[in-house]
């Protein structure tokens, strides 16, 4: 016979605790780390616990359901991004793990998808090409695969299960002489904050559905 003490756990035990996400960035001159807290803010309005660190002190994974790991794209993605998830490669490949990249600029090629990774683009950020069918110089570069083909050649075999590309901002007086020739000749990009809040809350409320295969509402 089950007391009501008994049904009590029992009731309780059925019901589901948070997923645990851990977003990490890093970041070159300051604006990822707002990025960052965004997702997680609108993580946890749709239910989940979320905890933001920088990418030099994420430490273990341990204890969380899953990673978010972001950086902004200067002559590849940031390298202490790289450092991180090449780190701890056996750990993040045991759970759901995203990626997000923010960008001066980046080509609507068309695609959906790099190397079989859902991305999700901004559309703030994304430029169709001039000529359809021929890219030049500074759009080929610019190219979804181009940036995210790198990353994922550099950190396999993790694989992603989605990955993300946001307008960042673009501050040339912080810039050492070679990354601003860089930006201006190769990228072709304009200064200023190009950050857009509506694209990255929207991608954070669906990534329980890309990480856990789960819907779920927000809160708020």
């Amino acid at each position: 016979m089950k007391t009501e003490a008994g049904t009590a756990m029992e009731s309780a035990a059925t019901v589901a605790s948070p997923r645990r996400v851990l977003v990490v960035y890093a970041t070159k001159y300051g604006s990822t780390p707002k990025v960052a807290e965004t997702i997680a803010e609108e993580l946890r309005a749709t239910g989940c616990e979320a905890e933001v660190r920088t990418a030099g002190d994420a430490g273990t994974t341990a204890g969380f359901d899953a990673v978010v790991v972001g950086g902004p794209m200067i002559f590849g993605w940031h390298k202490d991004a790289l450092k991180y998830v090449k780190a701890r490669r056996d750990a993040l490949a045991a759970v759901p793990v995203a990626y997000f990249i923010t960008a001066a600029s980046l080509t609507d090629d068309g695609s959906d998808a790099v190397d079989g990774v859902p991305i999700s683009k901004d559309s703030w950020l994304v430029k169709k090409p001039r000529r359809e069918g021929k890219l030049t110089f500074r759009e080929n570069y610019a190219r979804p695969m181009n940036y995210l083909g790198d990353v994922l050649c550099a950190t396999k075999p993790l694989r992603p299960r989605q990955a993300a590309f946001f307008a960042g901002a673009l501050d040339l007086t912080k810039m050492n002489i070679l990354e601003k020739l860089f930006v201006m000749l190769v990228i072709g990009a304009s200064p200023g904050d190009g950050r857009h809040w509506d694209a990255v809350r929207e991608w954070a409320r669906g990534l329980p559905g890309a990480l856990f295969g789960e819907e779920r509402a927000a809160t708020r």
